[in-house]
């Protein structure tokens, strides 16, 4: 089987699912696209989203919108100013009017709340360096060169963002309307490897590979991380659509 059929043989695959169709396929594989932020405090906001990806932090943290007056309406540059310390914006939403779901534990540094603060703080410094989207997007397409320095990008992230490890930076860049990146998470890894378009036994080189079969089949890294991401999850969030897949049967009748 050539490469390219992958691509048509994961779409069959969602396709005898009775409630999928090709126009929600389509929506999802497309979502990047209206993903975009038009401004720094909506990408500082989209990152405070991403900062909180991991497991059970969403419960704990719970509507960020609650955070936006102790975030001067998600301005970067008036946080980094304000806190100098994730315990300085701790204490502050400590008294502040948003009652979270979960425990506000200083001393404990596993705490959802503690990792979290740590977040934004590095975020906040981070992003309070650019004057505007513009300047960001420049920056972005800077590392978009060569494949290398495309690799180098996420590396990047995870070192200068606490909390952003490499597949989180990866989901933080493509979900931002930079569809060029992979995220590297457990759907896309067992797919990629049960394809052979892998052998790779990290994150980084999974994202490797998958980056240069996506430049083989002349398809945009995003889609093609969609479209995996879906055959693995069942989840067609758009559509508030789930549907009981399984990436294991998929890669068997690949194979067979």
């Amino acid at each position: 089987m050539e490469e390219k059929e992958y691509i048509q043989k994961a779409r069959d695959y969602l396709l005898s699912f009775e409630q999928v169709t090709n126009e929600i396929i389509d929506s999802h594989l497309n979502h990047w696209k209206s993903r975009k932020p038009k401004t720094i405090p909506e990408l500082f906001r989209a990152s405070l989203l991403h900062a909180q990806n991991r497991r059970g932090m969403p419960n704990s943290i719970g509507n960020i919108e609650g955070l936006r007056s102790v975030l001067f309406d998600f301005s970067p540059s008036e946080v980094s100013k304000k806190y100098q310390s994730w315990s300085e914006l701790f204490d502050a939403i400590s008294r502040g009017n948003y009652k979270p779901p979960g425990r506000l534990e200083k001393e404990n540094n596993k705490s959802h709340w503690v990792i979290y603060c740590k977040s934004i703080v590095s975020i906040a410094e981070f992003l309070s360096t650019y004057s505007s989207i513009e300047e960001f997007d420049n920056f972005v397409h800077g590392f978009l060169t060569n494949k290398h320095s495309r690799l180098a990008l996420p590396l990047l992230l995870k070192e200068e963002i606490f909390g952003f490890g490499f597949a989180l930076a990866c989901d933080f860049l493509k979900e931002t309307g930079y569809p060029d990146f992979v995220k590297p998470d457990t759907h896309i890894n067992d797919i990629s490897r049960g394809l052979g378009i892998t052998d790779a036994k990290n994150d980084f080189g999974v994202f490797k590979d998958l980056e240069a079969y996506c430049q083989r089949i002349d398809m945009l890294p995003y889609e093609v991380d969609k479209l995996f991401w879906l055959v693995g999850s069942g989840r067609f969030y758009l559509n508030n659509l789930k549907v009981n897949t399984s990436k294991w049967d998929f890669i068997k009748n690949i194979n067979s």
